[in-house]
């Protein structure tokens, strides 16, 4: 089979309700549908789709209609990081990896068939095996000689499948494949070819330039027009970008059910989290937070934020309601989580109200601390509300800790350090 070039392409099977199942084994096997929080099916477990459910339908005409499905609140923070995790592990076999998406990737495997002593096909299914195994989910996958071809071949035969389309076999997968099902095609584009007699991707793949040239079709459809050819010019885009998403979680032993144990952990993620998007000239719009049982159950919630903001005290004054109703006194707790979502650059912007510029006030402190804890170490200077966490103090051991001034003394000392710090206004 011919490959001049080997692109691989990933794509998680029903993603969002696969990781439910994968995190909570009592749901495996079972109809799941995330989307709990906004009265409307997000994602479905291959299950549930096989009712006949589909995303967009409301929350209330799925139980209605099927009441043995179970809904879920969506977990964008474990999303995330199963994504993380697809991606390190498609890494390990390929150094050109592209992050296309929360639940799809593509890689260049071309020329690894001698450093792995495998077909491309072997190659192939050897990562679909090590994605399977390590993250509880089905992929469909799909190898060729283009991204554009790769990703119908991890289409065709879903879930879990595996669809080669080598060169020569091109034009038996495009004959029946509708024009308006390519990647990239969008429904205004797909009718305007189908008005010029181009009903499947083969009739387009058939045109020639002069057709392309007379007919003025737009460069991104030329580039689509020649992978479906055998060409590859979509190159992938492996370069660093503006994270998605920013998460950051802790898991601690023995589990705890102390509340302000339990909010130490998850403010120490805020302020490390927060601390990230700063290096990165960040502000977070929507703060997503879990809490994680003994049993493995999750429990999670997410908050809009007025204004975009990467002041941990900031987003914990938000944060603290929406935590007093996840947590349960009596359950047992293991581990904490948060994710800093929908990411824009710090502009200095504006707004009605004038909270940006109120918010700016906090940026002397907050490159103060950050100067500090990168000179002397990580959390040398924090919050009073992280306290516990950062010293990784059971619950009653430490008392009369209540204030930011005596978290910052107690931490100082420790670090055996002298430090003047008048402009925080903490410590004199």
């Amino acid at each position: 089979m011919t490959y001049p070039r080997a692109i691989l392409h990933f794509d998680g099977d029903s993603f969002f309700a696969s990781v439910e199942q994968a995190m909570n084994y009592t749901l495996r096997g079972r109809p799941v549908v995330t989307g709990a929080e906004r009265g409307a099916a997000t994602a479905l477990s291959i299950e549930a789709k096989r009712l006949g459910l589909h995303r967009g339908m409301s929350i209330r005409e799925i139980r209605e209609k099927c009441p043995e499905v179970v809904v879920v609140a969506s977990n964008y923070t474990a999303y995330s990081l199963y994504a993380r995790r697809m991606y390190r592990i498609v890494g390990r076999y390929s150094a050109k990896v592209e992050e296309y998406s929360i639940d799809e990737c593509f890689a260049d495997i071309t020329g690894l068939t001698e450093l792995y002593l495998k077909t491309y096909e072997e190659i192939a299914l050897m990562i679909k095996g090590d994605l399977e195994r390590s993250l509880g989910i089905t992929f469909g996958v799909g190898l060729g000689p283009s991204k554009v071809v790769a990703k119908i071949g991890s289409k065709h035969n879903k879930p879990g499948g595996f669809t080669p389309i080598p060169q020569e076999l091109l034009p038996q997968f495009l004959e029946t494949l509708p024009i308006g099902s390519l990647w990239g095609v969008g429904p205004a584009m797909a009718r305007t070819l189908q008005a010029e007699g181009v009903v499947t991707a083969l009739d387009f793949a058939r045109k020639d330039e002069f057709w392309l040239r007379s007919h003025k079709v737009a460069k991104p459809y030329r580039e689509i027009w020649f992978e479906l050819r055998g060409g590859c010019v979509k190159e992938l885009e492996h370069m660093v970008r503006a994270p998605a998403s920013i998460i950051k979680t802790r898991t601690f032993a023995p589990p705890n059910k102390d509340r302000a144990f339990i909010f130490s952990q998850l403010s120490k993620n805020i302020e490390r989290a927060c601390e990230r998007a700063r290096t990165q000239g960040l502000l977070c719009g929507v703060v997503g937070v879990m809490l994680k049982s003994q049993e493995f159950l999750y429990r999670n919630s997410e908050v809009m934020l007025r204004t975009p903001t990467n002041d941990p005290a900031e987003i914990l004054k938000i944060i603290e309601k929406e935590f007093d109703r996840m947590f349960v006194p009596s359950i047992l707790y293991r581990a904490t989580g948060v994710s800093l979502r929908s990411l824009v650059r710090d502009s200095h912007s504006a707004d009605l109200f004038g909270e940006t510029a109120m918010s700016h006030k906090s940026e002397k402190v907050l490159l103060a601390v950050d100067t500090l804890n990168k000179r002397y170490g990580k959390e040398t200077v924090h919050l009073a509300s992280s306290l516990r966490a950062v010293n990784n103090y059971e619950p009653n051991r430490q008392k009369n800790v209540d204030t930011p001034a005596k978290a910052l003394r107690t931490t100082l000392e420790q670090k055996k350090k002298t430090i003047d710090l008048p402009f925080l206004g903490m410590v004199r």
